[in-house]
């Protein structure tokens, strides 16, 4: 495994699995994206995304539906049978057991630790099935037999503790696949609310209400969010006003009032976490001019590689050194502070030949309450 999060990462696994994270920190590693989902559907859209980008991106998941779909089922196979459901989606296992990773409609399937043991993948979006729950009452995690299905897998471990183990290693092994990150879907909503103890969870943009583009006024009754994560190009190409077709819009809590340049864009990561929390909605007007000096901004820069963002981006308090003569002042450096607990966040610094390819794209407003 080549995590970029480290052996860190690996001894958080274990601990969260084993339940031996009692009195430790919240977990928000500086270089590697994890997050806990409510909605199987939000989880696949995120993943899709990462997928456009990165690629090697795959679902995966323990044993805990049948392979209805299987192509050597006897007498005779349904391979067009729906092997998983959740939350309305609708998935088969994978359709092959050879390199099952580069083939086709993988991404569409989900992968088993057989099928993926050995690769390295970009994204994993794991999904813990209906054989694995956690129970408030004991503080364990539990594992129900009568819905594991990996008949080979069990097959002699009659102790329900053995085949605990055994899952729970399962679990453990699928979730290092992941080099930059992993998404967590937990069917058991317990589970699910014992892993948001321990990491970041993911906010969807489903709690804010996005208007149909029939009842879209630009800048009257809603804003566009932009998707920094899809983004190719810089901001400034996005003709929002005339293509605002192209562009999901929200409408802002009714304490606040739509202006126009405003947008709203989640934040994901820890660099900020002072102000604003992982996976935060948040409202920013487009870069006025004039003075940003302690200001929180989101900026595009070519030599930026923030572990949150990826290449180009970050949103960091601005500050700048500025040689003044008595006629005019120049900015001799321009720093990019993060604001938060985790002190592995360091400073970024242009210097002046770096600071005439920054675009400052938007300055921070408030974090929405969503």
């Amino acid at each position: 495994m080549r995590s970029n999060g480290g052996n860190d990462y690996i001894s958080f696994v274990d601990d969260l699995l084993n339940i031996k994270r009692k009195n430790k920190p919240f977990y928000s590693p500086d270089n590697y994206n994890i997050l806990v989902f409510d909605s199987m559907k939000d989880m696949y859209e995120q993943l899709s995304i990462k997928e456009e980008k990165h690629g090697l991106c795959r679902l995966i998941s323990g044993y805990s539906w049948p392979w209805l779909s299987d192509p050597k089922k006897k007498p005779k196979p349904d391979l067009d049978a729906i092997d998983i459901a959740i939350d309305g989606v609708k998935f088969q296992w994978n359709k092959t057991d050879k390199d099952w990773i580069n083939s086709e409609n993988s991404f569409s399937q989900v992968g088993c630790i057989h099928t993926t043991q050995g690769y390295d993948l970009n994204y994993t979006g794991v999904i813990f099935g209906e054989e694995i729950s956690f129970n408030k009452i004991t503080q364990q995690i539990e594992i129900d037999k009568s819905k594991y299905f990996d008949k080979n897998g069990k097959r002699g471990l009659d102790d329900i503790e053995v085949l605990k183990t055994y899952i729970i290693n399962i679990y453990k092994t699928i979730m290092f696949r992941g080099i930059k990150g992993v998404f967590i879907y937990a069917c058991d909503k317990n589970l699910r609310e014992y892993f948001k103890e321990h990491i970041s969870s993911y906010k969807s943009e489903n709690n804010l209400r996005v208007l149909h583009f029939t009842d879209v006024k630009p800048y009257v009754n809603a804003v566009p969010i932009f998707d920094i994560y899809a983004a190719a190009g810089g901001f400034s190409d996005l003709q929002i006003q005339s293509e605002f077709v192209n562009f999901k819009w929200v409408e802002l809590p009714i304490n606040i009032s739509v202006k126009e340049n405003y947008f709203v864009c989640q934040i994901i990561g820890e660099s900020m976490n002072k102000k604003i929390e992982n996976g935060s909605w948040c409202l920013f007007k487009k870069d006025p001019g004039g003075s940003r000096e302690g200001k929180i901004v989101l900026v595009e820069h070519y030599n930026i590689q923030d572990s949150d963002f990826g290449a180009g981006y970050t949103i960091k308090s601005y500050h700048s050194e500025k040689s003044t003569t008595d006629d005019s002042w120049t900015h001799k450096s321009i720093v990019l502070k993060p604001l938060s607990f985790n002190s592995v966040y360091k400073n970024i610094e242009l210097d002046r030949n770096e600071m005439s390819e920054l675009n400052v794209i938007g300055e921070f407003i408030t974090v929405l309450d969503v």
